[in-house]
């Protein structure tokens, strides 16, 4: 992702440093969702962003803009690598039938561990 940065003499913009903010934050704990295959969430970032839709003034369109294209991105990441409630429920029930059938497989005889070679 790609961000605009002011100009040395440009004038601050708060709703920018919170956005900054809950971006960092949220990419900190989306990272170790997505490690802990769970769905990142974006909770702060939107936050931000609808309390910078909030603010009188719309200072920086350009700069909000900007914001705005960062959230879809996010939102197109968390969508990428997202897990449904299918995929969750359906992946611990395959790795036990799995580990099932090995034990059964072992069991008989027809296991990797009864086999001659």
């Amino acid at each position: 992702m790609e961000s605009h940065v002011p100009q040395a003499d440009s004038r601050s913009v708060p709703e920018a440093k919170r956005f900054a903010d809950a971006l960092e934050a949220d990419t900190k704990q989306a990272a170790a969702d997505v490690r802990e295959h769970r769905n990142p969430d974006w909770g702060h970032v939107n936050e931000a962003l609808h309390a910078w839709e909030d603010a009188a003034g719309h200072r920086s369109p350009v700069v909000r803009h900007e914001a705005e294209l960062q959230e879809r991105a996010l939102e197109d990441l968390a969508t990428a690598v997202s897990r449904t409630p299918l995929e969750r429920d359906v992946g611990p029930d395959r790795e036990e039938q799995r580990v099932r059938a090995a034990v059964a497989a072992e069991g008989d005889g027809s296991g990797p561990a009864h086999r001659s070679g």
